[in-house]
C-alpha cells in the first residue's frame, strides 16, 4: 500500500524487516491524532448500545485513522492507530471488566499478549518461509517488512487476516510484504502465495527479481530530487488523476526491476457517450520512470483514462 509524503507531528521509530527496533509510541501516536485541530471525529452506535469511534486526520496523502470501540457498560474494547487503512503499531483489546487480552505490535508483525489463535506453528513456518525468501531475494540488510494487516490465511469454509483465530487448519497463506522507505511511509510490493504444504505457489506470486539479491540502490528522497529535477512532483493538479501525481514504487516485469514513478498531470480530457451520463476522463501529460537500482530515467505520455459509468 502507499503511504507516502508524510508531515506529522510526532517521531516514532519502526522495525525494518530482520531487525528487532522499538516498538512504535502507541499512546503518542494516538494522543496526536485525537488532538490535533484538523482531526474529525466520526461516531457510530449500533445495537446492545456497542460504540466504535473513528478520529480521522488526513496529512497530505496520508490518512491516519486513530480507532476506538467500546462495549456496551461504556468500557474500551479495542483501540489502535490506521495508516491509510493499514493497522499502524500497537493494537489493544480489553475484556469487560478492562484488561488487556491481546496486544499486537503491527510495527514488528508480532503478538505481544493474546490467546492461541490455532495453528500457530502452521503460521510460524510459514512466516519462516517467506522471510527466507525474502532474505534470498534482497538481501539479508533489507528494508521490507510484513506488513500482517494486508496478509490473509483461507481454509475451506473461511478465511481472515495474520492475527484472526482461525478454526480449521488453513489451506492457502497470502503473505504481503512492504519495503520501507520511510519511518512512515511504506509502498506494498511483494505478494507470497503459500499452498497447505507451506510451498511457494509461484504463479500467484508478485514482486520477486530474479537477480539476487536486488538492491535499492536510490532511496525514495534520492527519487524525488531526481524527479523534481525533471519538474515533477512540484505541484499536485486538482484532477482525478491526483494521486498519481505523487512517488509510487512497482514493480516491472518486463526487465526484472523495481521502478519509481511519478506522474505530471496538468490537463484532462472529457469524452462523453451520446445520449448518456457516462463518458471517458483520460488524462494529459507526462510519467517519469526511475530505476531504483541504478537510477537511470524515462519518460512518456501518461496513458491514464478513467470510465465513468
Amino acid at each position: 500500500m502507499r503511504n507516502i509524503i508524510t508531515i506529522f507531528i510526532f517521531t516514532i521509530s519502526c522495525a525494518s524487516f530482520g531487525q528487532v527496533k522499538k516498538s512504535v509510541n502507541a499512546d503518542s501516536v494516538f494522543s496526536s491524532i485525537i488532538g490535533n485541530p484538523n482531526t474529525k471525529l466520526d461516531r457510530k452506535t449500533y445495537t446492545k448500545r456497542v460504540v466504535k469511534e473513528f478520529y480521522e486526520l488526513q496529512q497530505n496523502q496520508n490518512k491516519w485513522t486513530a480507532f476506538k470501540e467500546y462495549y456496551g457498560n461504556g468500557k474500551i474494547k479495542e483501540k489502535g492507530v490506521f495508516l491509510n487503512g493499514d493497522s499502524f503499531g500497537i493494537w489493544l483489546t480489553y475484556n469487560k471488566k478492562g484488561k488487556v487480552i491481546s496486544k499486537i505490535d503491527y510495527s514488528t508483525s508480532r503478538k505481544i499478549i493474546g490467546n492461541e489463535l490455532g495453528f500457530e506453528e502452521n503460521f510460524e513456518l510459514c512466516k519462516s518461509n517467506a522471510d527466507r525468501i525474502i532474505k534470498t531475494h534482497f538481501g539479508l540488510d533489507n528494508k521490507i517488512k510484513l506488513n500482517a494487516s494486508r496478509s490473509y490465511w483461507y481454509s475451506e469454509n473461511s478465511s481472515g487476516t495474520w492475527f484472526e483465530k482461525r478454526i480449521e487448519k488453513p489451506t492457502e497463506f497470502l503473505l504481503r510484504y512492504s519495503y520501507q522507505a520511510t519511518e512512515t511511509n511504506t509502498f506494498g510490493i511483494i505478494e507470497l502465495h503459500f499452498d497447505s504444504d507451506l510451498n511457494l505457489i509461484t504463479k500467484k506470486s508478485k514482486g520477486l527479481p530474479t537477480k539476487k539479491p536486488y538492491q535499492f540502490k536510490i532511496s525514495y528522497d534520492e527519487a524525488m530530487k531526481i524527479a523534481k529535477s525533471n519538474n515533477y512532483g512540484l505541484i499536485n493538479h486538482q484532477n482525478a488523476f491526483k494521486g498519481s501525481e505523487y512517488l509510487e514504487l512497482y514493480f516491472d516485469s518486463n526487465d526484472d526491476s523495481y521502478k519509481w514513478i511519478i506522474s505530471n498531470i496538468p490537463k484532462t480530457n472529457w469524452k462523453a457517450i451520446e445520449n448518456t451520463n457516462s463518458g471517458t476522463i483520460t488524462g494529459i501529460g507526462k510519467t517519469l520512470y526511475i530505476d531504483s537500482s541504478t537510477g537511470l530515467t524515462k519518460e512518456t505520455d501518461f496513458g491514464g483514462i478513467i470510465n465513468v459509468n
